[in-house]
């Protein structure tokens, strides 16, 4: 009889742990499904944005008018929202690379990918002295001169050209203002300068790329690409170090980015060269939603998606360590709100470019520091669910900007 109730429990628990191991298993699957359908949402999100601000520069061109100048910009700010919460998913070139995911001529990683669409700071010179040269202007030359000379700086593709091209050099330091490009630098009927046609080519050329590559990188999470191999969904879904990716770009986005470099370094330095949107002034809608999209990747929810998510999973191992992170991400929630409002107010709005000359006492200096301060401190929670799940701490680091 002993030996009965021996080999019954030997059984029940192996079956316990079969069953505990197969639950798990299916937990990270969900999680990974869930990520795959937010990515795919947020990147067509981004196509349809950037579509539509095709269209926007498509008209100012053949009308170079003021208002359809401003129409443009609308259309610019408009695919900062989900474009910034996008960039969550660009530190993966430790799960990309793995699978030689450009044999077939795709994306190598979302990382090698997005340099060419949201590379900064820009050397605007650079950009210039093309439009002011003899060459024939067109995606093939924007591409060919995107960091020419191995300088990091020599952009030439992606938003933040078109963002130079719409609103030029923004002179006003940290004082109020941005960019004051008049539509008379494209208009080749009245032009003050012999750059007027180039000018429009290369916003063209710009905004038809960004098109291109937006297009591109949604059907790699589509559908279609979760049972394609070598597309970056299939290589997600079938990745033995999806939850390592997930956590540690929560971690890297909003410590090394947002606290560091598209924050930290602007109020430290001083230098509204430290913004990312520095022609537009618009810094404040791109690190809004960047702080969006470390939410989105913790809670599991973008828009109309929602799943299973990391959060899930660390609150069914540890109730205390999730409450923690959620209070603080609430807690952040508040704050950059609360600098995206100021920068939206239609009297007296403070953008982020004026909070870097702000004085140490000034309320939105405060905020701003504050918020570099608690995001700087999700690095020790997140250091607490590595070993909470027992995770690899795998390199967030590569060449996207």
């Amino acid at each position: 009889m002993k030996a009965k109730l021996t080999a019954l429990v030997a059984v029940s628990s192996a079956f316990l742990f079969t069953a505990c191991n197969t639950e798990e298993t299916t937990t990270t699957e969900k999680i990974q499904q869930n990520y795959v359908n937010m990515a795919y949402a947020v990147y067509g999100d981004s196509l349809t944005t950037a579509t539509v601000l095709k269209t926007a520069v498509d008209t100012f061109i053949a009308a170079p008018t003021e208002a359809n100048l401003l129409a443009a910009r609308v259309a610019y700010k408009a695919t900062r929202g989900p474009y910034q919460q996008s960039e969550i998913m660009r530190f993966d070139t430790s799960i990309a690379q793995p699978g030689n995911l450009a044999a077939d001529g795709g994306p190598a990683s979302v990382d090698d990918w997005e340099g060419q669409v949201n590379a900064w700071p820009l050397d605007e010179n650079h950009i210039i002295s093309l439009i002011q040269g003899d060459e024939t202007i067109n995606i093939d030359l924007l591409l060919a001169q995107n960091g020419a000379d191995e300088q990091e700086a020599n952009v030439t593709t992606g938003v933040h050209a078109i963002e130079f091209m719409l609103w030029g050099m923004d002179n006003n330091g940290t004082a109020a203002g941005a960019g004051e490009r008049p539509a008379s630098d494209f208009d080749t009927l009245a032009c003050l300068d012999t750059f007027c046609e180039r000018r429009g080519q290369y916003l063209s050329a710009a905004t038809n790329l960004l098109v291109s590559d937006l297009t591109i990188m949604a059907a790699e999470w589509s559908p279609a690409a979760e049972v394609t191999q070598g597309t970056l969904a299939y290589n997600f879904l079938h990745s033995d170090l999806a939850l390592e990716y997930i956590v540690n770009s929560i971690n890297a986005m909003a410590t090394d980015e947002l606290a560091g470099a598209r924050m930290g370094s602007g109020l430290t330095l001083g230098d509204p060269e430290e913004e990312h949107d520095c022609f537009s002034d618009l810094s404040h809608v791109a690190i809004y939603h960047n702080f969006q999209g470390v939410k989105n990747a913790f809670y599991g929810n973008y828009g109309d998606i929602s799943g299973k998510s990391i959060g899930d999973l660390i609150m069914k191992k540890d109730a205390d360590l999730y409450a923690r992170i959620d209070t603080a991400l609430t807690s952040i929630e508040s704050k950059m709100l609360s600098l995206y409002n100021a920068g939206e107010r239609e009297v007296n709005p403070i953008r982020f470019d004026q909070i870097i000359g702000q004085s140490s006492s000034a309320t939105e200096r405060i905020i701003a520091e504050a918020a570099v301060d608690e995001l700087t401190a999700l690095s020790a929670e997140f250091s607490e669910v590595v070993n909470l799940l027992q995770l690899q701490t795998i390199d967030t680091g590569g060449s996207g900007d």
